[in-house]
């Protein structure tokens, strides 16, 4: 039993994107599919996303070549990804050993309860120490890990005593140096 479709639903297609139509040779119209997530992104916005990874100092007609648009309308969806909170800010990446901080240790810190309170108390502190690179709660043992960044072992030992063994709701913590960083992304997989 043949199927037909209505015409109305149907476009004529050629065998290829290059030749013209051929009659007789019917497909079902194709609806995009637009997925209107908050999280969901156009490939054009991936494409200028990616650029801006590669190079954060790119111009928007570097952007606009990257995703293959016109410069007015790159610059719109620059705004929008700015708008929706995509792109959080613009920065720069410094070598830690340039500027004197030759040594890196992720620290493991286990809090004596997580109450509500003491989270908060302890995330509010954690935010305000320059070395403190980077904070994560995690799963199981530990609650935290921070990353941090320091001038040599001294400048480790410095922190531990003045500041890191006096957050609030600390009951133990240990530290992995860094020998080497193999791999250090700032980008996502986009």
């Amino acid at each position: 039993m043949e199927t037909t479709l209505p015409l109305e639903n149907c476009v004529f297609s050629p065998q290829t994107e290059h030749e013209p139509p051929v009659a007789g040779r019917i497909m079902a119209k194709r609806t995009p599919i637009r997925n209107n997530s908050p999280h969901q992104l156009e490939p054009s916005d991936r494409a200028i996303l990616r650029e801006l990874l590669r190079n954060g100092r790119a111009t928007n007609a570097e952007l606009a070549a990257a995703a293959v648009m016109s410069e007015s309308a790159c610059f719109r969806r620059l705004k929008k990804l700015e708008e929706r909170g995509v792109i959080e800010n613009y920065t720069v990446r410094i070598k830690p050993a340039a500027v004197g901080l030759s040594l890196t240790a992720i620290v493991s810190i286990g809090l004596a309860n997580q109450s509500d309170d003491e989270v908060v108390k302890f995330e509010k502190a954690v935010a305000k120490i320059p070395e403190v690179l980077e904070c994560h709660l995690m799963t199981g043992t530990p609650d935290y890990l921070l990353r941090v960044s320091v001038a040599d072992l001294e400048g480790l030992e410095r922190l531990y005593a003045t500041v890191l063994r006096r957050l609030p709701g600390v009951a133990r913590f240990s530290s992995n140096l860094v020998l080497r960083s193999v791999l250090n992304r700032v980008g996502l997989p986009l």
